[in-house]
């Protein structure tokens, strides 16, 4: 006897007179419409966030540069060329097909609706590794370089939290400073002046660096100092040196030991042979253009993205420290955090 399938099974799941309506529709209308496409995901990418890294990812380099312009006033964008392409090739990965087919292009994200990033803050925090070692060992072109690459690769970064948002913004502060002290000491070797040459060794003190560079600028600056008979200014470095707890261990014994000479015959001497444009006694901003002090008081300028200061004559000019924003432009600040899923 021949099995008996029954009708569902014959005709695919579905009734004669379903079948019949669905000829019948696609035969009155002359066509099969099919789906509509979705979105894309570089659409979705766009739309969703308001941070320059996933519109670059998007390929939407316009309106990258836009959210740049807008948020830290970014007007130089020749040094983000690389940034951009980089976030845009990190956030596609190509699948190879069957043979004979071409390879298929994907688009994986981070999270629903947006991009892969190419730069993430542990990067960032290597590269600052990488920059504090060529510093340590006095190869200050190699770690400007490495200190201003941080600062382009920063306005790149997507972080998650307000944590890790503060530590991309202590990591502008930090390339910033060290930018500055190493333009600094540049400027020290240029400097035939005497006057001039420990003013800037005064400045280079006054940078926010690591303890063990601070004792490195203040045993330069008290050499300098001494030698040229500025005596006030060589027994401010002399007991600022003394102070830190490192120059307290017993490695640091000779550096001790002469120090306090120089802080002992300073005190006796207690003159400056040049007059100083420096004054420890009160709180300053090193000027970024012409490197001098800004005392407090002062009106200043400063740099939408870094935060360098300058004097009022800067305004509207390309920050010297990171090369890419411009000064005294009043804007919303840096974008760390992707504006999507927050609540």
């Amino acid at each position: 006897d021949d099995l008996d399938l029954g009708d569902e099974v014959v005709g695919g799941g579905s009734s004669p007179s379903k079948r019949e309506d669905d000829v019948a529709a696609m035969d009155a209308g002359g066509f099969f419409a099919a789906p509509q496409a979705g979105t894309p995901a570089t659409s979705r990418w766009v739309s969703n966030s308001s941070h320059a890294a996933d519109h670059a990812a998007a390929g939407s380099v316009e309106s990258a540069m836009q959210l740049l312009n807008r948020q830290i006033a970014v007007s130089n964008f020749e040094g983000m060329k690389d940034k951009f392409l980089l976030s845009y090739v990190g956030a596609c990965v190509s699948i190879p097909g069957l043979p004979g087919t071409p390879s298929m292009r994907m688009n994986p994200e981070r999270a629903a609706g947006l991009p892969l990033q190419a730069f993430t803050l542990p990067m960032a925090l290597a590269s600052l590794k990488q920059a504090y070692a060529y510093f340590r060992g006095g190869k200050f072109a190699d770690a400007a370089n490495t200190f201003k690459d941080i600062l382009l690769m920063v306005p790149m970064i997507v972080v998650e939290s307000r944590v890790e948002a503060q530590q991309v913004k202590e990591l502008v502060e930090t390339a910033r400073e060290y930018i500055t002290a190493i333009r600094i000491k540049g400027a020290m070797g240029e400097a035939s002046d005497p006057t001039r040459t420990t003013e800037l060794s005064a400045y280079f003190t006054h940078c926010n660096m690591q303890p063990a560079h601070l004792l490195l600028a203040l045993r330069s600056a008290m050499g300098t100092a001494f030698k040229h008979k500025n005596f006030i200014a060589a027994a401010s470095f002399a007991r600022r040196l003394l102070e830190l707890p490192e120059v307290s261990s017993e490695k640091m014994s000779d550096l001790k030991t002469k120090a306090t000479k120089v802080l002992q015959k300073s005190e006796q001497q207690a003159r400056n042979e040049n007059d100083l444009n420096y004054d420890e006694s009160k709180s300053f901003q090193i000027d970024a253009k012409t490197l001098t002090p800004i005392y407090i008081g002062e009106k200043l300028l400063k740099c939408s993205f870094c935060g360098s200061a300058f004097g009022l004559e800067s305004k509207g000019r390309l920050c010297d420290t990171c090369g890419i924003s411009k000064v005294g432009v009043e804007t919303l600040g840096l974008v760390s955090m992707s504006s999507y899923g927050q609540s």
